[in-house]
């Protein structure tokens, strides 16, 4: 390996979030069509189902529609202002009958994001 790639500098915070609004900058009508085919693709799943396309040596694309949000069955739940006003004797007979235990509360994992704004290009710039 040649020196001067061992000690190439690592990309700053600054020089990645630049190179990302260049690449946005530079294919926008690309990604501005991906945006709307995709929109197309949703659609046409709405009306015949979800599906999959597939180009042998290329690839394949996935659809599926956008679903509502769904009943899918009840639970109960404990309403924590009445919990706290039981005297402690009364909870804890609750919590022995098995009538109500303790679970912990997880907030589930995040994995982040980027979001990319791009601003509108000086006149007279390249898109």
């Amino acid at each position: 390996m040649h020196a001067a790639a061992a000690k190439a500098k690592k990309p700053t915070r600054a020089d990645l979030c630049r190179e990302l609004l260049d690449i946005e900058r530079t294919h926008e009508a690309a990604f501005t069509r991906i945006a709307a085919i995709k929109t197309e693709l949703k659609l046409i799943a709405a009306s015949e189902g979800k599906f999959r396309e597939t180009f042998a040596g290329l690839g394949y694309v996935s659809v599926s529609p956008a679903a509502p949000e769904q009943k899918v069955g009840e639970s109960t739940e404990l309403v924590i202002t009445a919990w706290d006003a039981l005297p402690e004797s009364r909870r804890a007979k609750l919590l022995e009958q098995g009538l109500v235990h303790r679970v912990d509360i997880i907030k589930g994992a995040y994995h982040g994001r980027v979001d990319v704004k791009l601003h509108a290009a000086p006149q007279g710039a390249k898109a």
